[in-house]
């Protein structure tokens, strides 16, 4: 029997794919619907635990409650005001939505992907998603077409994901993306986990979580007091305590393999989760407490906004722009 199998089921009427390890258990639920990780459950205490906090319903996952799990594209967190300008004088309105003055998180997420590819070997399993959803006239302010690909790998010890966009238009489109999980360990809380980011800069933002302009939404991270969460010499993070943190940090140290880890401690239940990534920003939210966002995106908040990034997020017919991300967890 092979190690590592894929296998079909449904979570409400909303199709999953689910890659197991058959050895250790291990297991990743995803589903087609934003092509959303609903769980990730590893070997732990003699069971195993579901480290995503996903969707409790599907009822949930279909109003995208709270964002769980949820892949941003073709931008991920804040546009100010729904409103940018690419390519032109005349600013792209984007939808409006009366209770929040700042669109967020793209539109794919509620969009329903197709599997195109589904790969079994000794090393692991991996399906890849795909949808064309992105094309002028769909979204309201975003007259592009991408097609926004999402492929998730199970191995022994980790999952990998990456997401992809590529410009099948016939000219430049402004694409980012990002994914927006909710992790747990264990515990009914998040204030006692140690949490590490090993950075330079934060980004500073204002009342609304808009960046600041300029130069003034860039900080060094000597100058973050409190939310300074490098780790000490030995390795430790710091305790979350009560801090309510909604912000990215920036200029991530990253190890030989070029990926660059944040990760989070629980010493009750005794797992460490990490976040790797290759490149990008570490987004922290507290949230509701009972769990901890820990997102990797491409791009700060409102980069369609920002002439810094106006050349990192320009997208060339037939260009593809990739970003990789994972999980791992020990003990």
């Amino acid at each position: 029997m092979a190690r590592f199998a894929i296998s079909r089921s449904q979570f409400g009427s909303f199709p999953t794919v689910v890659l197991t390890d058959t050895v250790s258990g291990a297991n990743a639920v995803v589903t087609l619907r934003g092509a959303t990780l609903n769980a990730y459950s590893v070997p732990h205490a003699g069971g195993l635990l579901d480290v995503v906090a996903g969707y409790e319903t599907p009822e949930d996952l279909a109003a995208l409650k709270a964002s769980r799990s949820r892949i941003m594209a073709p931008w991920s967190n804040r546009i100010q005001h729904s409103r940018y300008r690419f390519g032109g004088d005349r600013p792209l309105e984007l939808p409006k939505n009366p209770e929040k003055p700042h669109i967020l998180h793209g539109f794919v997420g509620g969009v329903d992907f197709e599997v195109v590819a589904e790969r079994v070997n000794t090393d692991g399993a991996s399906v890849t998603f795909t949808t064309n959803a992105l094309r002028p006239g769909a979204f309201e302010g975003y007259p592009y077409r991408v097609d926004v690909e999402v492929t998730y790998a199970l191995t022994a010890d980790r999952l990998v994901i990456e997401i992809a966009g590529q410009n099948v238009g016939e000219g430049i489109a402004p694409f980012g993306c990002g994914w927006h999980p909710y992790f747990r360990t264990g515990s009914e809380n998040i204030d006692h986990l140690r949490l590490a980011v090993p950075c330079r800069r934060k980004i500073v933002t204002d009342a609304e979580l808009i960046p600041l302009p300029g130069e003034a939404a860039f900080q060094s991270i000597d100058q973050a007091g409190p939310l300074d969460f490098r780790p000490d010499a030995a390795g430790n993070g710091k305790p979350i305590g009560d801090l309510f943190i909604d912000g990215a940090f920036l200029d991530l140290a990253e190890g030989p393999d070029h990926l660059a880890r944040s990760w989070v401690r629980d010493d009750r239940t005794g797992v460490t989760l990490t976040v790797f990534q290759q490149g990008g920003l570490m987004h922290v939210y507290t949230g509701d407490r009972r769990s901890l966002a820990m997102e990797p995106v491409q791009f700060m908040t409102n980069a369609f906004n920002r002439p810094e990034w106006s050349d990192a997020i320009q997208l060339r017919p037939g260009q593809e722009s990739r970003f990789v991300f994972g999980v791992e967890v020990g003990k």
